[in-house]
């Protein structure tokens, strides 16, 4: 199925900005976000009460609708009333018609003529994305040639077409979080009864969008905290494009040519690791050459839509938590189009668009670099533009009111005044004018990041390959080489394709030492408190916390008393020693020669080895050699009465248990 390039996502000739959502990458946005949002709660929502047969079930076996945390009784209502279906990426799978184009045999002509064919069905017309995907599920395709008007890649792109093209990937992006995760949409009146806003994390998000959002959001405590990060529309929203940014940056534009076949992505870690030491810009030409050999005359290599449709998979499982929660809170009039067919549509077209980018950059000989914002970072004005200023306004004017109430209360408490508290925290009232100067400097805010929204992209470009500085003048002042010289002269061109997009909040810049401005999302989310879902969840829990107690001691155990016995044995006798090297030494060397290897082949690949690896095998490897050396003394004194009985190969502990056991006789 062909995805015309006039689609709402895509128009070709408009790679800017779309319906203007906000500015392209490297312009301030000054969008509002003061708006008249929708708050849902749960008076929104029938209550549906419990029947004894019910409510026994669930006392023992747990409430299903129980792990939506604040959501419950949204999620119980539609159940009740018959509209709850959870979404699944297995939905769409299993709704895939039988098509003959899937069958890899059939002749690419074949395969083109009927998607051209489809084309040119829908060309005179609207395209009806709902309509088209009640027939198919399955995500169609951008018509790339078309959009870029033209089947091949040129020598090389201008900085104009990755500005345009990026531009527009970041917009569209935002207009996609925007529809499907800000909705204007404000949640901080939902809560299940008793456990409050901070709840809101407890919701079954998964552990990839967990993992993302520690690399993109941070915290500002005093406005709101992590609650509001998904409570707030807005904020929902960037917190949702930084995701999908680290998404595109990690599993797209890090790849040498996304979408490669496995032998060409082979021959490009290969060659890339060979010349790891030569100069950027050759081992760059020597890439693109390769990758120019694996896209064979086309716009896009053989396995681009099929690493498209498999990421795209991915990522909808990472947001399908969040999606079953807003179909259901959302306002009526925005789910008409709420569908997870169409979503995967979208998300799967802005992935390919950003795929298509890094092929055209695949096939450059540019280097193109990415940078991500660091969340809690200070502000670097010449790396980083706004996404959003509003947020930013808001979060310094509520700070600047509690300086102003902070020195009007120090003020007058140091000059022997009665003055209200009005910041609403306790205060530490300086005992003099230097002890004051130091708080007020502890006190300085300045703008830091609060969501890395999406990453920097720089051009590198060699100019005048080969022709050297030989007879040019070189001048201290940089500015003064004459425009004939930049002619000839052989150096780089470093343009800046688009900015950090950032969104700030005003946090302190020289904090006091100890003191912690924010939390991680991880200690937020061990400060949450999670009920029990029924009997059957509360021995669950029990059981793990348990089960952790006992892995931690066995842990424990098992490296002190592995590094006791080394010390003893070699304290207190040979023998244990002996026998490890008569009768051991081939299979420790062998252990530690393959582990050696293994660690060197891991360091070279910038992994590291398991705990499991290093420090487990080892030590259980140790363990077993002891209990093969009792065994053999044991033996050696079963045999032969007249030998002492030895333990871990010393007669000390064993004469004593020797004694001990006379006496007890006696």
């Amino acid at each position: 199925m062909s995805l015309p390039a006039t689609t709402p996502l895509f128009s070709p000739g408009k790679l800017g900005p779309t319906r203007g959502t906000t500015q392209p990458p490297g312009q301030n946005s000054t969008k509002s976000t003061n708006r008249a949002a929708y708050y849902p709660s749960e008076a929104d929502v029938r209550e549906y009460p419990k029947g004894i047969f019910e409510f026994l079930f669930t006392a023992t076996f747990g409430d299903p609708d129980r792990r939506w945390g604040p959501f419950y009784k949204h999620i119980r209502a539609a159940r009740k009333e018959g509209r709850w279906r959870e979404w699944s990426i297995r939905d769409i799978a299993d709704a895939v018609p039988d098509d003959l184009s899937d069958d890899l045999n059939l002749r690419e002509s074949e395969i083109s003529s009927r998607r051209n064919r489809r084309s040119q069905s829908i060309s005179g017309s609207r395209y009806r994305l709902a309509e088209e995907l009640r027939r198919d599920v399955r995500p169609a395709h951008i018509d790339f040639e078309e959009l870029l008007e033209r089947d091949v890649h040129p020598g090389d792109y201008d900085d104009e077409f990755y500005k345009s093209h990026y531009s527009n990937l970041y917009n569209n992006t935002v207009t996609f979080a925007t529809k499907w995760f800000d909705g204007n949409v404000n949640l901080e009146n939902i809560q299940e009864s008793g456990q409050g806003l901070n709840h809101i994390w407890t919701t079954p998000l998964t552990e990839q969008f967990l993992e993302y959002a520690r690399l993109v959001a941070h915290e500002d405590y005093e406005t709101g905290s992590w609650p509001i990060i998904l409570n707030d529309g807005t904020q929902r929203r960037w917190l949702i494009v930084g995701i999908l940014g680290q998404i595109m940056e990690k599993k797209i534009f890090n790849e040498l040519l996304f979408g490669a076949d496995d032998d060409i992505q082979d021959e490009l870690e290969r060659l890339d690791s060979k010349w790891i030491e030569k100069e950027g810009y050759g081992r760059k030409a020597v890439r693109a050459i390769t990758a120019r050999y694996g896209v064979e005359g086309r716009l896009l290599p053989r396995k681009f839509w099929p690493t498209v449709d498999d990421l795209a998979a991915k990522t909808v499982r990472i947001f399908l938590p969040l999606l079953n929660i807003f179909k259901e809170v959302f306002p009526g009039n925005s789910k008409v189009d709420y569908t997870q067919e169409i979503f995967l549509q979208e998300l799967h077209a802005l992935l390919s668009y950003a795929g298509m980018i890094q092929v055209c950059m695949a096939v450059s000989p540019s280097i193109f670099h990415f940078l991500s914002a660091t969340p809690g970072a200070r502000m670097d004005y010449s790396l980083e533009s706004q996404s959003d200023m509003g947020l930013y306004r808001q979060s310094k004017e509520y700070y600047e009111e509690q300086e102003k109430h902070w020195k009007e209360y120090v003020n007058a408490t140091m000059e022997g005044r009665m003055v209200q508290n009005r910041t609403g925290r306790n205060i530490r009232v300086p005992q003099n004018a230097i002890e004051k100067r130091t708080m007020e400097y502890h006190r300085m805010r300045g703008a830091k990041v609060k969501f890395a929204v999406f990453p920097k992209v720089t051009r590198y470009k060699p100019e005048n390959l080969g022709k050297g500085v030989e007879g040019v003048e070189i001048l201290d002042d940089k500015d003064a080489i004459f425009e004939d010289d930049q002619k000839t002269i052989e150096g780089q061109s470093v343009i800046d394709i688009s900015n950090t997009m950032v969104v700030y909040y005003q946090g302190l810049i020289y904090p006091e030492e100890g003191l912690i401005e924010a939390l991680t999302l991880d200690q937020h989310l061990d400060m949450l408190f999670i009920k029990p879902n029924g009997l059957v969840g509360l021995f669950g829990k029990l059981f793990w916390a348990l089960f952790s107690a006992i892995r931690k001691v066995f842990w424990h155990v098992l490296v002190i008393g592995g590094f006791i016995t080394l010390v003893y044995s070699a304290v207190a006798g040979t023998d244990f020693l002996k026998y490890l090297l008569a009768n051991w030494f081939i299979l420790i060397f062998f252990i530690g020669y393959c582990l050696y290897h293994l660690a060197s082949i891991s360091s070279r690949k910038g992994e590291l080895l398991s705990a499991w690896s290093v420090v487990v095998i080892p030590l259980i490897l140790l363990y077993f050699i002891g209990f093969a050396f009792i065994f053999a003394q044991n033996e050696a004194a079963k045999n032969d009465p007249t030998t002492p009985w030895k333990f871990n190969g010393t007669p000390i502990v064993a004469k004593q248990l020797q004694k001990l056991l006379r006496e007890s006789r006696v």
